[in-house]
């Protein structure tokens, strides 16, 4: 289904919606600009797991590191100088942008943990991406905004791309 023809009451939002979102430009940044501006006037209900907060902090701060640093090999340049870690603005920018909205962060607790194995192995999905479609499953959430066709075989979600 096509992002930009959403119209259900609730949604959890996959990492790679944020990132697009964030982009300077992105041929997606204004169909999930338009998505999480729903969410923030409360038109829709948008949640996300602690684990995509994860994931967008950590993509974010390696393209920082690569912009401002050059062709490093980045885990072992920020374990060898981690004070850059504190420099990444647009990181923590992302960050305070996510909990001054309205997105609801979902719980990560045992019973989705038990419930990304299950899905982990159902769906052969990634551990995380198996966080995200359990968080889905436990909380009842239905839609799921995203990129990532590995969710196209998740039987009890929708997916919606931009």
């Amino acid at each position: 289904m096509s992002l930009a023809e959403f119209a259900e009451p609730e949604v959890f939002v996959d990492t790679n919606i944020f990132v697009y979102a964030l982009a300077k430009t992105h041929r997606y940044k204004r169909t999930c600009d338009a998505l999480l501006s729903k969410i923030n006037s409360g038109d829709v209900i948008g949640f996300t797991s602690s684990t995509a907060i994860n994931e967008l902090f950590h993509t974010l701060l390696i393209g920082e590191v690569k912009l401002k640093y050059g062709d490093v090999e980045v885990i072992r340049f920020i374990k060898e100088h981690p004070n850059v870690i504190s420099e990444c603005e647009v990181a923590y920018g992302a960050l305070d942008d996510i909990f001054d909205s309205s997105i609801v962060i979902l719980p990560l607790t045992l019973e989705v943990l038990h419930h990304a194995k299950i899905s982990s192995q159902k769906y052969n999905l990634l551990f995380s991406d198996a966080i995200h479609a359990a968080s889905c499953e436990v909380y009842g959430i239905k839609n799921i905004a995203t990129n990532d066709e590995d969710f196209d075989r998740v039987d009890f979600l929708k997916v919606w791309k931009p």
